[in-house]
């Protein structure tokens, strides 16, 4: 059988153990918080550093799975590249999509 990449993102998201939005949001906290919002309506606690919630939810859910997987780029040099586990990309796709 071929999978589209919608259908591998949807099984990555709701396969093996279950996860809670809560962990997700504790990745987002952990690794990128010192400068952006992770929540829907926070202000990020740095002035240039856009709200990471809204960022995040812009993406194609296949293009996210590849940023997060392969290292979220810097676009400029204070921000450190953060590559993600799979369990940790599944976990940040909950907690985006519990909202």
């Amino acid at each position: 059988r071929t999978w589209s990449a919608t259908s591998l993102g949807f099984l990555l998201l709701f396969s093996a153990s279950p996860l809670k939005a809560a962990d997700g949001k504790a990745v987002l906290e952990k690794n990128c918080s010192r400068c952006h919002a992770v929540t829907l309506s926070a202000v990020s606690p740095l002035a240039a550093a856009p709200n990471l919630w809204t960022v995040l939810r812009s993406y194609p859910t296949e293009r996210l799975e590849f940023e997060l997987a392969e290292g979220i780029g810097s676009r400029h040099r204070d921000m450190p590249q953060v590559q993600f586990s799979t369990e940790e990309i599944r976990s940040i796709l909950k907690y985006l999509n519990s909202e």
